[in-house]
């Protein structure tokens, strides 16, 4: 079922962690001292601000990182990591690591929290040509915490759990099956391991791997359960508010292609207004009237495959494959410092599925989607 050649790609993550966390600090940790912003390559105030930080004006929200100077200007867009504040006196890799790169990771893009708790729901969805409808009910936990190891890389450590529940008509999956497709339930879970390291103060290279368990967890797990979803991407500063993306990716999204390029960018285009692509994933205009709020207009291509099982003494398995390309209009929105919520409605307007019971003889359920609705909400915290 899987790319064995995937599993080269784990290794090599925890290869480069390894020298990564291994380094010398860079020469920027004694440069860095004398004068806040270093590393900008604009040279003005917005470089002495908080690393990963929204902004924080009266009546807004403070950031948990800043280091910015009263009046700085700061993106009410960014993503913030949680680095804690530093005395003047500070000489730790943190403030350093902040002087030097924390005006690039505040604007590479939007704020996204460390760990989210999502549901998803895909109401009466259709297969084109196929009998009866299913239900989806999905449900997601994701974390990545990033760790300081030197004053240019971190790594970064979490995991993944993602849940998918099909619940089928009667009359689904039985164009040429005797018996249809009947409830099912999709899991996904394992762990993230990865790594950024900044090349100089305007390129960083991040590469990071989720080896985990893709299977319907029906029966004793096998090697043809396990897969390991992975990218690597250089990020490169073109201009002050300008990024462009490129890099690569091994996952399961598209049944021919699972290894493709990345190509993107993230452009704030003002302050309050920007626009990250990343083909052929995802692409998102979003709109912050404060930093404590935002609006997002988009859309994603989402999928996986699974490897699901009958009866063990039977021996019978088979792959299945889903895929929904969605379009949305989304609020997200920071009640506080440590937590946000999104929410997020629309349309799936394509996608791909392959559906089988597990077996012998079952003839698989697949095309492609028709049109639906579908709805999102999320937690998100930080600390």
């Amino acid at each position: 079922m899987r790319n064995h050649s995937a599993r080269v790609v784990l290794g090599a993550c925890l290869l480069a962690a390894a020298a990564a966390a291994q380094a010398p600090a860079s020469s920027s940790f004694s440069s860095a001292a004398g004068s806040a912003g270093a590393g900008s390559s604009s040279g003005s105030a917005d470089a002495s601000r908080g690393l990963f930080a929204a902004a924080a004006d009266a009546g807004t929200l403070a950031s948990a990182g800043s280091l910015a100077s009263e009046g700085a200007p700061r993106s009410a867009s960014s993503r913030d990591w949680s680095v804690l504040p530093q005395e003047s006196d500070d000489h730790s890799m943190r403030r350093y690591f902040n002087e030097d790169h924390g005006e690039f990771m505040s604007l590479r893009e939007r704020y996204n929290p460390q760990i989210e708790l999502r549901a998803r729901v895909f109401p009466n969805m259709r297969i084109q040509d196929e009998p009866g409808s299913f239900d989806m009910l999905g449900y997601d936990f994701d974390m990545e915490l990033p760790t300081l190891v030197s004053t240019d890389g971190y790594l970064i450590l979490g995991a993944y759990y993602t849940g998918r529940r099909y619940l089928t008509s009667s009359a689904f999956g039985t164009r040429n099956n005797t018996s249809g497709v009947g409830d099912e339930t999709l899991i996904g879970a394992g762990l993230k391991l990865g790594f950024g390291v900044f090349l100089d103060n305007n390129v960083l290279f991040e590469m990071q791997t989720n080896p985990g368990a893709w299977s319907d967890l029906d029966d004793t797990v096998h090697h043809q359960d396990f897969d390991f979803p992975s990218h690597a991407l250089f990020t490169i500063r073109a201009m002050d508010r300008f990024f462009f993306k490129v890099g690569a990716r091994y996952n399961q999204t598209f049944e021919e292609a699972a290894w493709l390029p990345l190509l993107g960018f993230s452009w704030e285009i003002t302050p309050g207004f920007r626009l990250d692509l990343l083909a052929p994933q995802s692409v998102e205009f979003s709109i912050w009237p404060s930093a404590s709020t935002g609006i997002t207009i988009g859309g994603q291509i989402q999928g996986a495959e699974y490897h699901v099982h009958t009866a063990e003494a039977l021996n019978q398995r088979a792959n299945v494959r889903v895929q929904e390309a969605v379009a949305y209009l989304g609020l997200v929105q920071r009640v506080t410092d440590s937590f946000s919520f999104e929410a997020r409605a629309g349309l799936v307007v394509a996608g791909d599925y392959k559906l089988s019971d597990g077996s012998v003889g079952f003839d698989y359920t697949d095309g492609t989607l028709r049109q639906a609705f579908y709805g999102e909400f999320s937690m998100g915290l930080n600390f």
